[in-house]
């Protein structure tokens, strides 16, 4: 799929179900999004996803990535339709998000598509998933501050970034005001920014004691 200039869209699952489950829901999902002009960013079962932030809940995690809204919701009612998201449904239901991506025109400091060239790899890219709520506008905004350079020097960017206004929940329960994908050239590089001294020690205590955020990471397919 070629990104168009505007904003593409996204679906997010993110289920707990049994493997066997998952390894069956993958391939009926991939055939399903592909029909549709997709791409599966992630697919990977919950041992593949790395629990970055203390407190996040494992996961399999699937991303597929649609040119609008209307792919994307096609392939939604195709997987609700034919029973693949009931076979993901064990003792929780798992959680399915919708949000469009990162739109053209936003201010060059924060990293996007339209603005960084990642440097050329013939690895996987990595994909963080970030979700969660703050409570001190002015600390999330120095955070920022340390966070946003830092991406753009290892090639990272967003693909899509809601403040909670935009995320369309179609499965589970979600109410936080903060969801992000971000696109990182390996997941050497996604690792090797977490670990930096200037994330671990300066950026990660400004949010600390001011909400609750979750953070996994995990190759593409």
């Amino acid at each position: 799929m070629t990104t168009t200039a505007g904003p593409s869209a996204f679906i997010v699952i993110k289920a707990f179900c049994q493997h066997l489950h998952f390894a069956h829901f993958v391939p009926a999902a991939l055939a399903l999004a592909t029909q549709h002009g997709g791409v599966v960013l992630v697919s990977r079962s919950v041992h593949q996803v790395s629990v970055l932030e203390p407190g996040s809940v494992p996961a399999h995690l699937w991303i597929a990535e649609f040119a609008d809204r209307a792919k994307a919701d096609a392939v939604w009612a195709e997987l609700k339709a034919k029973g693949h998201i009931a076979s993901l449904t064990q003792d929780i239901v798992p959680v399915v998000l919708a949000m469009d991506g990162v739109p053209t025109g936003l201010p060059d400091f924060i990293p996007t598509r339209h603005n960084v060239t990642p440097p050329e790899s013939l690895l996987q890219p990595a994909y963080f998933v970030i979700e969660g709520t703050g409570t001190d506008q002015a600390r999330m905004d120095t955070y920022r501050d340390i966070l946003l350079p830092m991406m753009k020097e290892r090639g990272a960017y967003y693909i899509s970034f809601e403040l909670g206004g935009s995320v369309r929940v179609l499965s589970g329960a979600w109410s936080e005001a903060i969801f992000a994908i971000s696109r990182w050239p390996s997941l050497a590089f996604a690792h090797d920014a977490w670990m930096a001294g200037r994330y671990q020690k300066d950026a990660i205590p400004l949010r600390l004691g001011i909400g609750k955020f979750s953070v996994l990471v995990a190759e593409g397919p």
